[in-house]
């Protein structure tokens, strides 16, 4: 029996995860690029600054994206006027004369429903007029009102299901994960004896924080039956430990060439 999660749970879960990733991935790479200069205190001290700027940089981003997937103004304006064009076609229904507001009404309807197509206007002249001579520009009006309705319903229950939350919570959940990512990696360092140490003590660190993090979101997430969930969930931990570490080595061995290259240079 499949469990329903709550969207606020998958979304929170979506952007922690994208701000835990980046912060074991970047510091991990600056710490141990700097490690290699075999001070505690400049590992520590760039480590930290890193994850203060990190945070706020991830969570100012995360705001902005989430306030982009708000409706806007001018969707709501839109919203608006159909709503009032609608409400003119109702309370023509119930009317046996046509005045002239709501005729316009039913053509700005109609033209309205024509816009999508960008036909150019002797066009749209030519199909307005054929539908006053043919169908009735009632009609029409009638049966594009009964299409939009239909469609606004279906948008309205997926924008229900969408994972739809507050900017300031989505930023803040990213700049919480990398928070909490980026610790992993440093934190060694404060208690290892020697800078080595603490990159081997960060390395393995980051590999467990990794496996357990893949692991733990896909329990929570869960779905099927109990027999095939510790599976998945151990695949996804060793998916997110192997995509995390390709990133963290890449950026190791980046920092080593060019460290290297520079040595060679005053060599």
């Amino acid at each position: 029996m499949s469990k329903s999660r709550s969207p606020l749970l998958i979304r929170f879960l979506s952007d922690f995860t994208l701000g835990f990733s980046d912060g074991l991935t970047v510091p991990f790479a600056l710490t141990a690029g700097l490690s290699s200069l075999g001070r505690t205190d400049t590992v520590i001290y760039a480590g930290l600054a890193e994850l203060c700027a990190g945070s706020i940089s991830m969570g100012i981003g995360g705001y902005l994206s989430a306030k982009d997937e708000l409706p806007s103004d001018q969707a709501k304006d839109r919203d608006g006027d159909e709503e009032e064009l609608k409400g003119m076609l109702r309370q023509d229904a119930g009317s046996d004369s046509l005045d002239e507001k709501n005729k316009d009404a039913q053509e700005v309807l109609v033209r309205q429903h024509l816009e999508p197509l960008a036909l150019p206007g002797w066009m749209v002249a030519d199909i307005m007029s054929t539908i006053k001579e043919r169908q009735g520009l009632y009609d029409t009006a009638r049966q594009v009102q009964f299409a939009r309705s239909e469609l606004s319903a279906g948008e309205s229950s997926y924008n229900n299901n969408q994972l739809l939350i507050s900017p300031v919570a989505s930023g803040i959940s990213i700049s919480l994960g990398y928070i909490i990512g980026g610790a992993i990696p440093l934190l060694p360092y404060l208690f290892a004896a020697t800078v080595g140490l603490g990159l081997r003590w960060s390395i393995a660190a980051c590999l467990v924080a990794l496996m357990s993090f893949g692991a733990g979101k896909s329990w929570l997430l869960r779905s099927g039956d109990a027999s095939s969930s510790w599976m998945r969930c151990l695949w996804e931990g060793l998916q997110m430990m192997i995509l995390g570490s390709v990133a963290a080595i890449a950026s190791v061995l980046c920092v080593s060439l060019l460290g290297g290259g520079e040595n060679e240079m005053k060599g």
